[in-house]
């Protein structure tokens, strides 16, 4: 009986210590919460609009040298008709006569230029989709504010613009393709990466390296499934043979 008194007491000292202990950590951890530095959030919110500013910028700048030699392309072809309408109607003056298909033939030219000059040019515009450029939400895993320019919504999500779909999609095909969203890459692991920095315009590379990590890392055997360690340090391998640098936020 005595045994068991003690049993029972050491179990209810054990508990208790345990409740003093839990107890302890409450003051810290509302601390932390009422100190919770937002700082490098805000800043992530204002490199995106600089960068967002930026490739708006050069995107304009790539669409008005386009326009302009457009431009002086479609008038010098169509000068370059008028020019030679104008010698074959000086010819027939000069000849005094001309057929009916000679007539037929130079008033259908010079109708196809009018037509050309009145629809000259046309700038088609779609609206950005700035709903889906940047989403802020709360990290699954540590339960913290998490911006992200890009929600992964597969195993493996990656780009597979060309040139002309990163110009005209604007800030919805520059986040997709800023941003390589790695999720779940393992069976049992919940891991998340971002890779960045990835130049613009290099959507044959952004898929190469996809690939690469499909090939290294899809259902592996369970004797394979790679540690946390293991997954980083192959990421940024491939990352660095297909020539882009890398910065990694990995949650084990």
């Amino acid at each position: 009986m005595a045994t068991t008194l003690q049993h029972s007491s050491t179990n209810e000292k054990s508990i208790l210590d345990k409740i003093n202990q839990l107890a302890h950590q409450v003051d810290p951890l509302s601390t932390k919460i009422q100190q919770f530095d937002t700082t490098n959030l805000y800043d992530e919110l204002l490199r995106w609009k600089t960068e967002t500013y930026h490739i708006i910028d050069k995107v304009y700048e790539q669409k008005r040298i386009q326009l302009q030699t457009i431009i002086e392309q479609h008038k010098s072809k169509q000068e370059k008709i008028i020019s030679d309408t104008k010698d074959a109607l000086l010819q027939l003056q000069v000849k005094g006569d001309a057929t009916r298909e000679e007539l037929e033939q130079l008033e259908q030219t010079l109708h196809n230029v009018q037509k050309a000059i009145d629809k000259f040019i046309m700038i088609k515009t779609r609206p950005l989709d700035t709903n889906n450029s940047i989403i802020i939400e709360l990290n699954d895993d540590c339960k913290s504010p998490n911006l992200t320019q890009s929600r992964p919504t597969q195993e493996f999500t990656f780009s597979h613009l060309n040139e002309e779909d990163f110009k005209s999609d604007g800030l919805r095909t520059y986040a997709k393709y800023r941003n390589l969203g790695i999720a779940k890459a393992t069976n049992g692991m919940a891991m998340a990466h971002v890779l960045r920095f990835i130049p613009p315009f290099r959507p044959e590379s952004t898929s190469e390296m996809a690939l690469q990590i499909m090939g290294r890392y899809s259902n592996p055997p369970p004797s394979e499934i790679p540690t946390t360690a293991d997954f980083r340090n192959t990421i940024m391998a491939i990352v660095g043979n297909c020539g882009f640098s890398l910065q990694s936020d990995v949650v084990s």
